[in-house]
């Protein structure tokens, strides 16, 4: 397989592959934190694969609302949190949380993810300078997790001529 082939295909359905994935239960238990635009598609996405979305996270209830009632069909009851701290403290089976808070925000909620033994797919950018870049890798390292950063739009087509 080309490597670019390989980044596209990998880049249409971002998703977390933690070492317990290949054991004998495929599906991931995911939390969403912020629940804006750009989620939705990632919400979509694991919901496709067949994943658990355990919970919503976002500090406005009208975008918890939403995401609810948008994908109530297929997720059934999604739990809800205001503060991702309380997220990742009662929600002890989450395998992964997706992070697409505002930009300034992607540091912390990832941080707090590793802290919590969960694997991290964050959006673009992953921190906001370079200091917040080395304390997501040094708690990556620390707690043996993954994280992912998403760039979706580097692997579309349109960008590869």
């Amino acid at each position: 397989m080309k490597r670019r082939t390989f980044i596209a295909a990998a880049a249409a359905a971002p998703v977390i592959l933690p070492r317990t994935v290949f054991g004998a239960n495929n599906k991931l238990n995911i939390a969403f934190i912020g629940m804006g635009g750009q989620i939705q598609g990632h919400v979509k996405n694991a919901l496709q694969l067949g994943h658990n979305v355990v919970a919503f996270c976002d500090v406005d209830p009208n975008q918890i609302a939403g995401s609810q009632n948008r994908h109530k069909a297929k997720a059934g009851n999604v739990k809800a949190y205001a503060d991702y701290r309380e997220l990742l403290e009662k929600e002890k089976t989450l395998d992964a949380v997706v992070v697409a808070t505002p930009d300034h925000w992607h540091a912390i909620p990832t941080i707090m993810g590793c802290l919590a033994g969960k694997d991290v797919y964050v959006e673009k950018p992953d921190a906001h300078n370079i200091v917040e870049g080395a304390r997501m890798v040094a708690a990556m390292r620390k707690h043996k997790r993954i994280i992912q950063m998403g760039s979706q739009h580097r692997s579309t087509e349109r960008m590869q001529s």
